[in-house]
């Protein structure tokens, strides 16, 4: 299917004739030609083409990762209003947030289930592989007590439009080390979710990240890279690796080899998103 890529850039208005562009919008997710997106600590929302921006919270606190469910009836986001980060959960037009987490760790929105009934986060609760790793959770969007997901690693998932299986990166996901090749690079995995089984993708010869899974339709995977023409020649740390920068690629899900889609050069493409239907990826390019 084919698949439009958007990078948003905003303006907001300032007074009533003067525009002025707005730097470190972050975190955008997308749903039917409307963009939501954390700025200045709030979460806000804008259609596409930069009209129509709505501030959809206003706190002292920092809410983040703002995500619209599947139907496009709510946005999930992450907000330390409480003390750490939990997940909270209001309205997609705005409205008073509802707070389904209290645990002492912090919780990061990651996305939702396919059916838009559970909100899934990553968290470091000591269930993971080792104690101090961060592993994956979900919520009712309703209320109730979180389950974890099973798998003993997990920075960040998406789940296939028929919830069947799941996309998920196992190592940290730290943006700022997009240079970064070795052991511990955010690896890019698969689980079907009924048989428990879980598949690896990508090219081995490849020891980068591969960050922000997104399942689209089709069974094909976007997702975040660096990867070099050469990388079975490529040294860790050399002028060339860190000459890498981060573009969208995509794979399918059975495995093979992963193609690149945009072509920035900049380095500085963090935090997609991608909608429902498969058809739209936002994302933050440059902050």
């Amino acid at each position: 299917m084919f698949t439009r890529f958007l990078v948003l850039l905003f303006t907001l208005i300032v007074g009533v004739t003067a525009q002025a562009e707005v730097k470190l919008l972050r975190h955008p997710t997308y749903f039917n030609g409307r963009v939501a997106f954390s700025y200045l600590g709030d979460i806000w929302a804008a259609n596409e083409n930069g009209t129509g921006v709505t501030r959809l919270t206003d706190n002292t606190a920092r809410e983040t990762y703002p995500r619209f469910s599947p139907d496009g009836k709510w946005i999930a986001f992450s907000s330390d209003r409480a003390g750490n980060y939990g997940v909270y959960v209001m309205p997609a037009t705005g409205g008073k947030p509802r707070q389904l987490t209290w645990h002492s760790a912090d919780d990061d929105v990651v996305g939702w289930t396919a059916d838009s009934k559970k909100i899934v986060f990553s968290s470091t609760r000591g269930n993971g592989a080792f104690p101090t790793v961060t592993t994956l959770w979900q919520v009712a969007a309703e209320g109730g007590i979180e389950t974890a997901i099973g798998t003993d690693w997990g920075i960040w998932a998406s789940y296939s439009a028929d919830g069947k299986k799941l996309a998920f990166t196992r190592h940290p996901q730290l943006w700022s080390r997009k240079h970064y090749r070795g052991s511990y690079a955010a690896d890019l995995w698969v689980e079907d979710v009924a048989s428990k089984s879980f598949t690896k993708l990508g090219d081995p010869e490849y020891k980068g990240n591969m960050l922000w899974p997104m399942y689209s339709t089709g069974g094909e995977i976007y997702f975040v890279s660096n990867e070099l023409p050469n990388e079975k020649t490529v040294k860790n740390g050399s002028p060339e690796v860190m000459k890498s920068v981060n573009n969208i690629w995509k794979i399918s899900d059975k495995g093979g080899r992963a193609t690149q889609v945009t072509h920035h050069e900049d380095g500085n493409l963090f935090f997609p998103s991608i909608s429902a239907d498969g058809k739209v990826i936002v994302y933050e390019d440059n902050f």
